[in-house]
């Protein structure tokens, strides 16, 4: 790779024309996902909030390797799916012409455990701070949510499913509550520090929602805490009922998590679904999911999971689509697993990791096993 250029933004219709482009080549020719907005002919994304929005690009000898998209809310309010989703109403009152929205990040496969992201990340923030932004929107996938609550971001409502992209995790950022950028150590405080702390916005935060004043990023997260949390969801110590870690002792698995991602489902939530792509599978800390199979239009029931039990594993390991929904039956905490935990835990833990995945493994063999006998029954019936 060349020397990566400064972000950009993209002041020419030709620009903005070389972005669309991008996305496209992203989103649809790289992942194999077809949005409403792709338009195949001209093989490009565009949708009604890149009328006004400014965005963002990073380049490599003249190809553009990054994108971002912001867009501020004046007195136009986002369209009326974004304004439910991030529950504007509950903020415009007092931070009505202080509101901002980050959407269509994207990097080039290639770039992405470069600096591009955090650069892109940066110069986004830069344009909210200069706009005036106290609260910035955007949403992420389930396996993503540790390095967006890295940068700073929180949770502050629940998830929802988006016809194009699956489940979704709503997050905002308090634009100007630097000193909690500094206390989970955010890339983004080298850049906040140079803008004034404003302790209005998270004080009005923890006001309005006290369920989620705490810090949610994992890395900023004692490990000896983040053990015991699980420990009391599960009401045993990991090790005790989750097959995933059988043979490890308590010091391994608490080394090999260390911390983690724990998500929220409501009773109804669809946290997976047949046929999206997806690089993260689940650990059931509480409450009761079912896999159901959708063919011709009818559903099929293929098995009710609950705690200890791991969900989404076909597609982690063989990188095929989700063969099932997956459904909240009760409210549930789910523990997160990414490819991207994984294979940090591979180079760090490479013993401990192999355990793991031995593991998955066989639980993946014994579910065939399962499959399998039960096709058997069937046919013999």
């Amino acid at each position: 790779m060349n020397q990566i250029s400064d972000i950009k933004v993209a002041c020419s219709d030709e620009d903005r024309q070389r972005i669309f482009q991008f996305r496209y080549d992203v989103y649809v020719s790289e992942m194999g996902k077809s949005p409403a907005e792709a338009d195949h002919e001209k093989k490009i994304i565009r949708d009604e909030l890149d009328d006004d929005a400014h965005l963002l690009y990073a380049e490599d000898e003249g190809h553009i390797i990054g994108t971002v998209r912001l867009n501020y809310r004046t007195k136009e309010k986002f369209p009326a799916v974004w304004e439910q989703r991030y529950e504007i109403e509950t903020f415009a009152p007092s931070f009505g012409d202080h509101i901002s929205m980050t959407s269509r990040m994207m990097v080039a496969k290639d770039y992405r455990g470069s600096s591009v992201p955090a650069a892109l990340v940066g110069a986004v923030y830069s344009a909210g701070r200069e706009m005036g932004s106290k609260f910035d929107f955007c949403n992420c996938a389930p396996s993503l949510l540790e390095f967006y609550e890295q940068i700073g971001f929180r949770r502050f409502t629940d998830g929802f499913m988006d016809e194009d992209n699956g489940y979704r995790v709503p997050l905002v950022m308090l634009v100007r509550d630097t000193q909690y950028l500094k206390l989970v150590r955010s890339p983004l405080y080298r850049v906040a520090r140079n803008f004034e702390h404003e302790a209005e916005t998270g004080e009005w935060f923890q006001k309005t929602f006290p369920t989620h004043t705490g810090i949610a990023n994992s890395r900023s997260r004692n490990t000896e805490e983040f053990w015991k949390q699980l420990s009391d969801q599960l009401a045993a110590p990991p090790t005790a009922c989750i097959p995933l870690f059988d043979s490890l002792c308590d010091e391994e698995v608490s080394s090999f998590l260390r911390s983690g991602t724990v998500l929220s489902l409501q009773a109804g939530d669809r946290i997976i679904r047949q046929g999206d792509v997806g690089d993260e599978m689940y650990i059931i800390l509480s409450g009761v999911a079912e896999a159901v199979s959708r063919k011709e239009e009818q559903e099929h029931s293929l098995a009710i999971m609950s705690k200890g039990q791991i969900f989404g594993e076909v597609a982690f390991v063989s990188k095929t689509v989700r063969s099932a929904d997956v459904n909240a039956l009760t409210e549930m905490q789910v523990l997160i697993i990414s490819k991207g935990f994984l294979n940090r835990a591979m180079r760090k833990q490479p013993e401990i990791s192999a355990k793991v995945l031995l593991n998955l493994s066989l639980i993946l063999a014994q579910r065939l096993r399962d499959r399998t006998d039960s096709w058997v029954e069937a046919m013999a019936g």
